[in-house]
C-alpha cells in the first residue's frame, strides 16, 4: 500500500503547524531516534477507556521519521508493539521505541486483527474475527488462543487478570461478552448481549460497563451478572468511559450522558443538539468532547467550560496537552485555555486507483507521539534545534 525506497525526511511543525509530504522509508530503523519515555499500553490507555495519562505533552514538534512499519502501536516496557501484515500473514511485532526497528516478530498466520494490541500482566493480547490470543512478552511466543466465537470486531479489554472479549455473533454464535483467564485463556463466564459488538467494554471498581442495543449495562466482574441497566435509545456503537465513579456514554439521540457507576442513575446529559465526534477523553478536571468546535465539560454537571480553537475528535491526553484528530490532521491543545499549540498534517497513499488519507490512531508518550496514518507510521518529537 505504501511507497517504498524513499528516505524519510524531516519536516518542521512549529507552533503554527505543517503538512508533511515526506517520503516513506520501506525498512526501519528510523533516524534520528526519538527520545521517548512513558507508556500507553492500549488504544485508550487503560481499561477505563478514559485515554488520560500523567506526563508532559509536546509543546512543539518535528518529524523524525515516517516508516512502513505496521499498524497503530502501543507502548510498554520501553518498546512499541503493533501488528504488521506481509504477504497476507500477520505478526505481532516488538520494536525499539526510538527508531521503530523490529526486535521480535511472532506470526499469527493469515488473520485480520482488530485494532491495536493490549499489553498487560506480562502478555500482549489481541483478537481477530474469531478468537482472542495471548503472546508472552518475555518468550515472544503464543501462549494461548481463545475459544472460537465468530463476530469479534474490537480489541480485548484487559484488567485484573481477566481478558474481556465481545462478539456480535453470527448464524452459529449468539452475541455475548466473554471473560477469559489472562494466564490460561480459559472461560470464566459469558454474558449474552444484543446487537452488534463494535465497541469495547470498560472495567473499573469490579464492574464491567457495556453498551448494546438495549442501552448501558453494568456487570459484576466476578460472574457477569447484571448489577444495573440504564435504557438508552442509541448507544449500540458507543464506547463507555469510566472516571470518578461515573460512566460517560454518547447517545446519538440524547448527547453525552453521565451515569452513576454504582447505581445506574443518570447524573446529567449535555450537547443533545450537537453532533459529537468520537469517544470523550475524560480526566478528573474535564470531559473533552469532540465536535466543531471541540469542547471541555465540567464533570460535575456537564456545563461547557472551554471551547477549543478548532474542531476535532479527542484521542488522548498527556498531562496538560489534549490530542485530537481532524480527518488527516493531528492537533495538540492546551487544556487550560483551549488554545491550539500546533497541528500536524499527514500524507496520502495509493490503494489501487484510489488515493486515501486519514489517521488510524495516535499514541502519545513523553517526548514523542506516534501517528499511524494512510502514508505510514510517523514518529514526531521535540525539535532538535
Amino acid at each position: 500500500m505504501l511507497g517504498t525506497g524513499l528516505a524519510a525526511t524531516l519536516a518542521g511543525c512549529g507552533g503554527g503547524g505543517s503538512r508533511t509530504d515526506a517520503g516513506v522509508s520501506a525498512e526501519p530503523p528510523g533516524s534520528p531516534a526519538l527520545d521517548a519515555a512513558g507508556t500507553w499500553p492500549s488504544r485508550r490507555y487503560d481499561a477505563t477507556n478514559a485515554a488520560v495519562a500523567d506526563g508532559t505533552g509536546l509543546p512543539d514538534i518535528e518529524t523524525y521519521w515516517i516508516l512502513d512499519a505496521g499498524d497503530v502501536p502501543v507502548v510498554a516496557d520501553g518498546a512499541l508493539y503493533n501488528w504488521q501484515t506481509d504477504a497476507s500473514r500477520t505478526a505481532l511485532t516488538r520494536r525499539e521505541s526510538g527508531t521503530a526497528a523490529a526486535v521480535e516478530r511472532v506470526s499469527l498466520g493469515d488473520v485480520d486483527t482488530n485494532g491495536p494490541p493490549t499489553v498487560a500482566a506480562g502478555g500482549v493480547y489481541g483478537t481477530d474475527a474469531e478468537r482472542a490470543y495471548r503472546v508472552d512478552v518475555a518468550g515472544d511466543a503464543i501462549r494461548w488462543r481463545g475459544p472460537e466465537m465468530s463476530g469479534i470486531e474490537v480489541s480485548p479489554t484487559v484488567a485484573d487478570g481477566v481478558v474481556y472479549v465481545r462478539t456480535g455473533g453470527d448464524e452459529n454464535t449468539d452475541a455475548h461478552l466473554r471473560a477469559l483467564d489472562a494466564e490460561t485463556g480459559a472461560t470464566r463466564w459469558r454474558h449474552g448481549t444484543r446487537g452488534e459488538a463494535s465497541s469495547p467494554v470498560a472495567v473499573a471498581d469490579d464492574t464491567v460497563s457495556l453498551t448494546d442495543r438495549d442501552g448501558l449495562h453494568a456487570l459484576d466482574t466476578r460472574n457477569g451478572e447484571t448489577r444495573w441497566h440504564r435504557p438508552l435509545s442509541d448507544v449500540g456503537g458507543s464506547t463507555p468511559v469510566v472516571s470518578n465513579e461515573t460512566v460517560f456514554v454518547v447517545d446519538d439521540a440524547a448527547g453525552l450522558v453521565a451515569v452513576d457507576a454504582r447505581t445506574g442513575e443518570e447524573r446529567w446529559r449535555a450537547l443533545g443538539d450537537t453532533a459529537i465526534a468520537g469517544t470523550p477523553v475524560v480526566a478528573d478536571d474535564a470531559v473533552h468532547v469532540g465536535g466543531d468546535p471541540l469542547v471541555s465539560l465540567d464533570p460535575s454537571d456537564g456545563r461547557v467550560a472551554t471551547e477549543f480553537e478548532a474542531a476535532g475528535r479527542p484521542v488522548g491526553r498527556r498531562g496538560g496537552t489534549l490530542y485530537a484528530v481532524d480527518r488527516d490532521t493531528l492537533r495538540a491543545f492546551d487544556v487550560a485555555d483551549g488554545r491550539q499549540r500546533w497541528w500536524y498534517g499527514t500524507g496520502s497513499a495509493n490503494v489501487g486507483d484510489t488515493v486515501v488519507r486519514g489517521i488510524d490512531g495516535v499514541t502519545p508518550v513523553d517526548g514523542a507521539v506516534y501517528v499511524s496514518a494512510a502514508d505510514g507510521l510517523h514518529g514526531i518529537g521535540r525539535p532538535q534545534s
